[in-house]
C-alpha cells in the first residue's frame, strides 16, 4: 500500500512541531498563563502552530537534501589531507550535519565488514568529529548527537579490535559508554554499540559479558523488526560459543537461523559458519550436504574473501571425508594463494595448517616438513603466542622424524586459532 508523500511529510512535520513545542521552541511557550486561557488568543495560537508546522516541513526537506549530498561531501573530505580535513569539519557548516556523520558511519561499517580496519578507524574518527560540530537543533537534539558520537567511538573501538589492539579498543568502548550517558534517544544505535562491544568481550574471553550484550542488542533489534541485525546477532553469538569451545551449541544456534529471512550475504554467512563448524567437529557428511545446498548462494558472491572461504571449507570437507585428498589439496592451495594475494596473511597461514593435515594423512613427510618450516618462520615474524609457536615447532620436529599424526595437527591448529585472541590481549 502506498502513501502520498505530502501526507507522510505532513505527519512528520506535525510530530516535529510537537517536539519543538515540548523543547520550548514555540513562541507561545513563553506566553503568560493568563494569555493561554484567553479564548481571543486561539486564532494566534493556530497561526503560530501552522507556522511551526511549516518550519518542521522545511527541516524535513533540509534533512533529505543533506542526506542526498552526503556521499559527495564525504568524498570531498576524504580527498583532503588529514589536517585540512579536520579543519574543514570545524569551520565549514556543509560538513556539520547529522546526515553526513550517519553516512560516514555506514561507510565505516562496510570497511569493517571487508576487514579494512585502518579505513574503518579513519571513518569512525571523522564521523565523531562531524557529530561533535553538528547543530543539535537541526537534528533532533543533543541526545541524538550523543548517540551518534558514542556509536562513532564504538566503531573506532571495533576497528582497533579487528587490528588486534584490544587494550586500546577496550578504552575506546569505555569512552563510548561515557558519551552514551548523554544520549539514549536512538535505541538502534545503542543496540549496535552493544553488538560491537560483544565482539570485543568475546576476544577478551569475557563470555558472560558478551552473551549479555548480545541478549540486550537482540531484544532491541527484534522490537525494531531489523532482521538483518538480528541475523548478525545470531552469527556473533555462535562465534562466542566457538571461542568457548562449545561447538555443538554453536552449530545448534546457526541451524536455528538457516531459514531466517535476511539479506543474501548474511544468509550465506550463517550457512558458511555452520558448514565450517560441522566439518571440523566430526560431522563432515552433514557439512558436505549443506555445502552442496549452498553452492548457488556461494556463487552469487564473487568477492575475494567469500571465494577464498568457499575453497577453504570445501578443502576441509574433502579432507575430513577422506575420499579425495587430492581435491582437498587443490582447494586448500587455491584458498591459501587467494588469501595471501588479498592481504589476509594470518588466515592464509591457518589454512596452511589445514593443508599440513592433508599431507600428514597422505604420509607425505617432506611436504609436512616444508610447510611447517615456512609456518614457523611466518609466526615468529608475527610474534604469535609462545605456546602456539612452541606447538607448531613440535609439528616441524615431528615431521623431521616422520611421526606427524592428524591428531597432533588438529591440536596445533586449535592452539594457533586460540592464539589469535590471546596474542591480541597481550598486545
Amino acid at each position: 500500500m502506498s502513501y502520498l508523500p505530502e501526507k507522510r511529510s505532513g505527519a512528520l512535520a506535525r510530530a516535529l512541531a510537537k517536539k519543538m513545542l515540548a523543547e520550548g521552541e514555540h513562541p507561545i511557550s513563553h506566553r503568560r498563563e493568563a494569555d493561554r486561557d484567553d479564548p481571543s488568543q486561539a486564532l494566534d495560537d493556530e497561526r503560530s502552530f501552522a507556522s511551526l508546522v511549516q518550519a518542521a516541513l522545511s527541516r524535513t526537506s533540509r534533512a533529505a537534501d543533506e542526506r542526498a549530498a552526503a556521499p559527495a561531501l564525504l568524498a570531498e573530505l576524504l580527498a583532503l589531507p588529514l589536517l585540512e580535513r579536520e579543519t574543514a569539519v570545524v569551520v565549514d557548516p556543509r560538513y556539520q550535519t547529522y546526515a553526513l556523520a550517519s553516512y560516514t558511519l555506514e561507510r565505516c561499517e562496510k570497511a569493517a565488514a571487508t576487514y579494512d580496519p585502518a579505513l574503518a578507524r579513519e571513518l569512525a574518527r571523522l564521523a565523531r568529529g562531524i557529530a561533535m560540530h553538528a547543530d543539535p537543533l537541526a537534528c533532533g537534539g543533543s541526545a541524538a548527537l550523543a548517540d551518534l558520537e558514542a556509536y562513532s567511538l564504538g566503531m573506532e573501538g571495533n576497528s582497533l579490535r579487528v587490528a588486534g589492539e584490544l587494550r586500546e579498543a577496550f578504552q575506546t568502548f569505555m569512552e563510548a559508554r561515557q558519551v552514551q550517558d548523554r544520549g539514549g534517544a536512538d535505541p538502534d544505535l545503542g543496540a549496535r554499540l552493544d553488538f560491537a562491544e560483544a565482539s570485543l568481550r568475546r576476544d577478551l574471553r569475557q563470555f558472560g559479558a558478551a552473551h549479555h550484550l548480545l541478549d540486550r542488542a537482540g531484544k532491541i533489534f527484534q522490537s525494531l523488526k531489523d532482521r538483518n541485525q538480528m541475523a548478525r546477532t545470531i552469527i556473533n553469538r555462535a562465534n562466542v560459543y566457538i571461542v568457548q569451545g562449545e561447538f555443538a551449541q554453536a552449530a545448534s544456534t546457526l541451524q536455528g537461523a538457516l531459514e531466517f529471512s535476511c539479506e543474501p550475504s548474511l544468509a550465506l554467512m550463517v550457512r558458511h559458519n555452520l558448514i565450517d563448524i560441522l566439518a571440523k567437529s566430526g560431522r563432515a557428511p552433514e557439512a558436505s550436504r549443506l555445502f552442496e545446498e549452498s553452492r548457488d548462494l556461494y556463487m552469487q558472491s564473487s568477492d575475494p574473501l567469500t571465494t577464498s572461504r568457499r575453497l577453504w571449507v570445501e578443502g576441509i570437507i574433502a579432507r575430513e571425508l577422506g575420499e579425495d585428498l587430492s581435491l582437498a589439496e587443490n582447494r586448500l592451495t587455491q584458498a591459501i594463494d587467494r588469501l595471501t594475494t588479498s592481504g589476509y596473511g594470518l588466515d592464509a597461514a591457518i589454512a596452511a595448517l589445514d593443508l599440513v593435515a592433508v599431507y600428514a594423512a597422505r604420509g607425505e613427510a617432506a611436504k609436512v616438513l616444508e610447510t611447517a618450516s615456512n609456518l614457523v618462520q611466518l609466526f615468529e615474524a608475527r610474534n604469535i603466542q609462545p605456546e602456539a609457536l612452541a606447538a607448531l615447532t613440535m609439528v616441524y620436529k615431528a615431521a623431521q622424524k616422520e611421526t606427524v599424526s592428524l591428531s597432533l595437527i588438529a591440536q596445533i591448529t586449535e592452539l594457533v586459532r586460540a592464539s589469535q585472541v590471546l596474542g591480541r590481549s597481550a598486545s
